[in-house]
């Protein structure tokens, strides 16, 4: 405001030419150009004034004058008040916020934005740290006593029916009972073929034969050592064709024949007997007491958590930690092409984005005003008058332009009909 501008430059040139009016009459006088020069100078010099007087009584007191001006300062609270209701109800009003938000399309740029390698990065990288520090923060001596003592409780009160149930529905369902039993007579078989199953047969046959002849008269025992003696019955043959017949018998119930078949039913159906009884119902529920009692749940857990946050710190392909950021990766992917393919669930959630952005701009709408108010409460009137007149001060330099140009044309035009009437000026 206290720059100098053209409409200075133009009042100073109206006083000068008053000035010069003046000489002129003074110097003609009577001479009509003289009186009009003067009268139009007088006029405009009075119109530059007066349009002065009133731009600068806007801002602040001219010449001193106190009466009914400095108005922007004096009325410094409501011009805060009414600039801070044009800013929320003019320029962010519901229908403005509504509309430009409209017209920005959140949801391409999410998409966007999502797709790029940095963002996809920055969130699994982010995804897997929140993991990874819940992980090292939890007590692992702690965690592993709560998590134990789960265990025991869920071992505990699993009904012995039911686990029963769910052992012979899995083995049956998976057929892992027939390799079971397969497992146990291929183990049989690998001990039956041993040298020494050979001569413990044959120690059985003697020991049985020795029995027998203690049993027998004297002849049939006479009888015995003479069958021995000229070799008719030779033991370590008989155990050896034992062992023979043994292992044919072994290798038939492990493939798929039909002595293999009747003897798996067989078992399956003892076993079926077997666990329909009080007493192997009992012997589960100890099992099961045993077993939630003596088993060092708290130890290996512990060093089950100790194993995963070492994982977790040093992460690669082969462990558990580059195995979580592969599934973050492919979780990720699998977002990206739900949202770019899956028509109604990116209708919903571009309307729930829209929705969320338009609620957050609508809370937002009074920090506006709050905001717009206390930047200009903390505006002195010299800034709070510089911040309008450098808004408008093109027009206020017209204004007063105006006002020494229309001065000096009415004043003309005073002149000529003053002229006209005969009347003397």
């Amino acid at each position: 405001m206290n720059r100098w501008n053209t409409a200075d430059t133009t009042l100073l040139c109206a006083a000068l030419c008053f000035l010069m009016a003046v000489g002129f009459k003074i110097t003609f006088p009577g001479n009509v150009i003289a009186e009009g020069f003067l009268f139009v100078t007088e006029a405009a010099l009075v119109g530059g004034i007066a349009d002065w007087f009133a731009v600068t009584a806007l801002f602040k007191k001219p010449l001193g004058f106190s009466f009914h001006t400095a108005i922007l300062p004096r009325r410094r609270k409501d011009f805060i008040k009414a600039s801070v209701v044009m800013v929320q109800q003019e320029f962010f009003s519901r229908r403005s916020i509504f509309k430009k938000l409209g017209d920005f399309k959140l949801m391409p740029r999410i998409v966007e934005y999502l797709a790029k390698d940095s963002t996809r990065k920055m969130i699994v990288d982010e995804l897997f740290n929140v993991v990874k520090k819940y992980v090292a923060a939890q007590n692992k001596e702690t965690r592993s006593k709560s998590i134990a003592n789960e265990l025991r409780r869920i071992l505990r009160d699993i009904p012995a029916q039911g686990l029963i149930e769910d052992f012979g529905s899995h083995f049956k369902r998976n057929d892992k009972d027939r390799e079971i039993f397969i497992g146990i007579v291929k183990a049989m078989r690998k001990t039956a073929a041993k040298p020494e199953t050979c001569d413990k047969l044959q120690a059985i046959l003697e020991e049985y034969a020795n029995e027998k002849t203690k049993n027998m008269g004297g002849f049939s025992i006479l009888m015995a050592g003479l069958a021995q003696m000229l070799d008719l019955v030779n033991f370590e043959e008989a155990a050896r064709i034992m062992q023979i017949q043994l292992l044919k018998l072994l290798d038939e119930l492990a493939g798929n024949t039909q002595i293999h078949r009747r003897t798996l039913n067989e078992c399956r159906l003892k076993i079926s007997e077997l666990t329909d009884t009080p007493e192997f119902k009992d012997l589960v529920e100890r099992i099961q007491i045993d077993a939630a009692t003596a088993l060092p749940l708290e130890e290996a857990i512990e060093l089950a958590l100790i194993h995963l946050e070492n994982q977790l710190r040093a992460p690669d392909s082969k462990n558990l930690g580059g195995l979580l950021k592969k599934l973050f990766n492919e979780e990720y992917d699998r977002l990206l092409k739900f949202l770019n393919e899956d028509t109604a669930a990116k209708a919903a959630f571009e309307k729930f984005i829209d929705e969320l952005t338009a609620r957050a701009a609508l809370h937002a709408q009074p920090l506006v005003g709050v905001v717009a108010k206390s930047a200009l409460d903390k505006l002195t009137e010299e800034q709070l008058n510089n911040l309008v007149y450098d808004k408008a001060e093109q027009d206020f330099i017209w204004i007063r332009l105006n006002g020494s140009i229309v001065g000096s044309f009415v004043g003309l035009a005073i002149f000529i009909l003053l002229k006209a009437a005969g009347l003397s000026v």
